[in-house]
């Protein structure tokens, strides 16, 4: 896809098909509902009329992710027995066969309509996935730029929601073979790395987690971990188990968050000697306009530019790149100044290099020979 597609405003219609394409073999409860939605939205009748003010939303908008998480919420607070019939999540069955595939799509549609009232505020903000296992990613590239530059890492990251990535080096990642980070830590990710050549077997030292976000989630509270558990996959357990694991560490490992836009937190950016700047995003670029992207673009190189080998910078990003990857998610980075293998294969400062392959939720992290792709910074 390319950047113009996050600004398509194709309808819903669209949307949940290509959901569905999304769900398919990882979620069948979603992608059977997805599918429905599909083909309901595509003619007149309650969903078409309910979802009527979001019609014309941006495809980067991820408007059904919006709607299946409030149906999930409601089902979560017990506002929807017969919906919570299929969902695994508090106990269900996800239906197996048509007839349960009907009544299922029929028990999530009473269910928003049952509650329409509540739509507004639940379809307001970006999804809030942040999904624990996507920082098998960001763990690797901590080792990377401990191995590069032996500094201290101050760890700053764009759209945090509630900051659980920011954890990333505390967390226990093993692969065939091997583990790295805590070997008391309770989030462990098994089999989170494949591929060749693996990161190096560093240990990262943080001295700085600090996650701006428009929206930011307090997971000590009831209702951080409510939203955030909405957003996870009511069939998918593995989530509900690495969610409930990092909520445990970061009741002992302290992150600031702060409520800002990406790009005025940015500007706030300076390095510092003596330290390496880390800048890591997720799955949020989709969110960002052009305009935005373009002001996220300068702000990035005014960073750069103020960059030294005493006082280096490195963005981290791993975000939706469609066919411009050999994935759809694929950890990107740039460095300033360029790291001593990157001058060796004439790779420039600031010049997008591609690490691992990783699918939406992030595990496992295929890593690969480091490979510039020729991507501008607003093109993540």
């Amino acid at each position: 896809m390319s950047d113009a597609g996050y600004e398509l405003r194709s309808g819903l219609a669209p949307q949940f098909a290509r959901q569905a394409r999304a769900s398919e073999g990882v979620s069948p409860l979603y992608t059977v509902i997805c599918q429905a939605a599909s083909l309901d939205l595509a003619w007149p009748g309650r969903l078409t009329e309910l979802l009527g003010p979001w019609s014309d939303v941006r495809f980067g908008d991820m408007m059904p992710l919006r709607v299946l998480a409030a149906a999930h919420r409601l089902v979560l607070e017990r506002e929807a027995p017969l919906l919570a019939l299929w969902f695994p999540s508090v106990g269900g069955d996800a239906p197996r066969d048509a007839a349960g595939r009907v009544a299922c799509y029929d028990a999530w549609v009473d269910t928003l309509v049952a509650h329409a009232d509540r739509l507004p505020a639940l379809l307001a903000a970006p999804p809030q996935t942040n999904d624990p296992g996507r920082a098998a990613a960001l763990a690797g590239v901590l080792q990377l730029v401990e191995d590069e530059w032996g500094l201290p890492q101050r760890l700053h990251e764009l759209g945090a929601s509630a900051g659980l990535n920011l954890l990333a080096d505390q967390v226990r990642v093993t692969w065939l073979g091997g583990e790295t980070g805590p070997a008391g830590s309770p989030l462990v990710l098994e089999d989170a790395w494949e591929g060749d050549p693996l990161p190096p077997a560093t240990v990262p030292r943080v001295v700085e987690r600090v996650g701006c976000d428009l929206h930011p989630v307090d997971v000590a509270t009831t209702e951080g971990r409510l939203h955030l558990t909405s957003f996870v996959w009511p069939d998918q357990p593995e989530r509900f188990d690495r969610l409930r694991a990092a909520y445990q560490l970061a009741a002992h490992v302290p992150v600031r968050l702060v409520r800002a836009d990406l790009v005025n937190h940015l500007e706030t950016l300076s390095p510092e000697p003596g330290t390496a700047l880390v800048v890591w995003h997720s799955s949020t670029w989709m969110y960002l306009d052009g305009p935005q992207r373009s002001a996220a673009k300068t702000a990035f190189e005014r960073l750069g530019a103020l960059a030294s080998p005493e006082a280096p910078v490195v963005h981290a990003a791993r975000e939706y790149l469609g066919d411009r990857a050999s994935t759809s998610f694929a950890l990107v980075t740039r460095w300033w100044p360029a790291p001593r293998s990157h001058g060796a294969q004439g790779i420039a400062a600031g010049e997008a290099v591609q690490f691992a392959n990783s699918p939406a939720h992030g595990l496992p992290v295929r890593w690969m020979p480091p490979r510039a792709l020729g991507l501008d910074f607003d093109q993540l």
